[in-house]
């Protein structure tokens, strides 16, 4: 979507909610949406169809095992079925690390829940093998306004051109400087770096040495936070698949990418590198937060850390420094209707579904997770807008994007993460693990073209 239309529609998001604000409680607490209902939308089939609806019993498949978001699922399954008394929801939270799996195994046995949580980046595959139900036709019944969403979100949840499921929640990756070293350090804390040259040049500045020549504190490393090879090169005008579905790996807007990561991480050195990462890892947090690396790269999810863990740290939040194009890349999850072959459960579980991502919902999903939610309304609701970070942070999801879906190669971003560590941590040359991975990715297609 083109800048200008991103922030029209932001602007219209905004005023709707500033608009929204003055119409809630006196507590000022929001209110849960009545299912069946979703910001901007017409009465659903709960509301207007006769109060004895015949009982119906779903499922719903989650990753909230404990802590808030836990509390705040029982209470909004609660809440549903107060005012949908017919719909009895049996929820199943699995720890992440399992989900995956127990998930995908179910579906593909034909067990799987009714509604289910799963990863926004793979919607394409489930919607043309017909494992999940487009949800067009309840979209359109509804009223719901897609426009409501993230619009990169959107795109990611259709396949042949219809809708497949609904946007839950997301994350954009964004730079965290600590302003306190800034100024320490002669710089402004107040301009973070905007391009390249200047996240070199602040970076030399911020890097303290110790007596030992170990690192005490680093002023940037590409290998820290959650950065990754492809979003380094975006920021350069790089890609990694043309129109057709042909890899371009190693383009030379991608070379120049990782040979920058390479000269930045050289100037650590291996040895000391090694050592910050071993202390690094003992911390069980993210450096940034225990005053040992100035700046990095990492996802929205880290502000909210940082709150709980280091609330009086001093720091900002600003775009990805870029070379040629502002660039950042978002993951997120999605829920979608299992394809149980039951219109009457399919139903239940669309209520659901749009009772979870309307904005009054979404507002108190992001209150108990931090998680930039799916819904613009709620993201950009003003109490959390008033915070300059927050802004920040939303506003970069005009530039984010989300790892190309290439059915010959699905994980292609993973074959790049072995090249990025074998130049930066083991001197390797750039070009030739380029080629290499440029040769890999292009037996990739043509071994699937076999397939056809």
């Amino acid at each position: 979507m083109k800048k200008k239309s991103f922030i029209l529609m932001l602007a219209a998001v905004l005023s709707m909610s500033a608009l929204a604000a003055c119409g809630k409680n006196d507590n000022n607490e929001a209110q849960p949406s009545s299912p069946g209902s979703s910001a901007g939308s017409s009465p659903s089939a709960s509301e207007s169809e006769a109060p004895n609806q015949e009982p119906v019993t779903i499922s719903y498949w989650h990753i909230y095992t404990d802590g808030p978001m836990k509390e705040l699922t029982d209470q909004l399954i609660a809440d549903f079925q107060s005012k949908n008394p017919h719909i009895t929801v049996e929820q199943l939270g699995v720890n992440f690390f399992d989900y995956w799996t127990k998930l995908s195994t179910a579906m593909a046995a034909g067990s799987g829940p009714d509604l289910a949580l799963n990863d926004t980046s793979t919607v394409q595959t489930r919607a043309q093998t017909g494992a999940i139900l487009s949800t067009d036709e309840y979209i359109a019944r509804d009223g719901i306004q897609l426009d409501d969403y993230f619009p990169i979100l959107v795109d990611r949840m259709k396949y042949d051109g219809k809708m497949y499921g609904m946007p839950n929640d997301t994350d954009v990756r964004v730079l965290y400087y600590n302003k306190k070293m800034f100024a320490d350090a002669g710089l402004d804390p107040n301009k973070p770096p905007a391009n390249w040259d200047e996240l070199e040049e602040y970076a030399d500045k911020l890097t303290q040495w110790n007596s030992n020549n170990m690192l005490d504190v680093i002023g940037f490393s590409p290998a820290l936070g959650n950065l990754h090879f492809w979003t380094l090169a975006w920021t350069n005008g790089g890609d990694f698949w043309d129109d057709e579905g042909k890899p371009t790996f190693n383009t030379p807007e991608n070379l120049e990418a990782l040979q920058w990561e390479k000269k930045i991480q050289d100037k650590y050195g291996v040895k000391a590198m090694s050592a910050f990462n071993s202390q690094a890892s003992a911390l069980g947090f993210s450096p940034f937060i225990a005053g040992k690396a100035a700046m990095i790269v990492d996802v929205n999810n880290l502000y909210q850390e940082i709150q709980t863990r280091a609330p009086e740290l001093e720091f900002g939040v600003a775009p990805i420094p870029y070379k040629k194009n502002p660039a950042s890349w978002s993951a997120g999850f999605s829920l979608e209707l299992v394809n149980n072959k039951d219109d009457k459960r399919a139903a239940a579980a669309w209520e659901l579904m749009k009772y979870l991502t309307s904005a009054e919902v979404q507002v108190q999903i992001l209150e108990a997770s931090g998680s930039l939610v799916s819904n613009m309304k709620a993201a950009t609701d003003p109490k959390f807008m008033e915070d300059p970070n927050w802004k920040m942070i939303v506003e970069q999801m005009e530039h984010s994007r989300f790892i190309e879906y290439i059915e010959a190669m699905p994980s292609w971003h993973g074959s790049l993460d072995p090249v990025e560590q074998a130049v930066l941590n083991s001197g390797k040359d750039p070009k030739e693990f380029l080629d290499g991975a440029q040769r890999d990715a292009e037996n990739a297609v043509a071994n699937f073209e076999k397939t056809k």
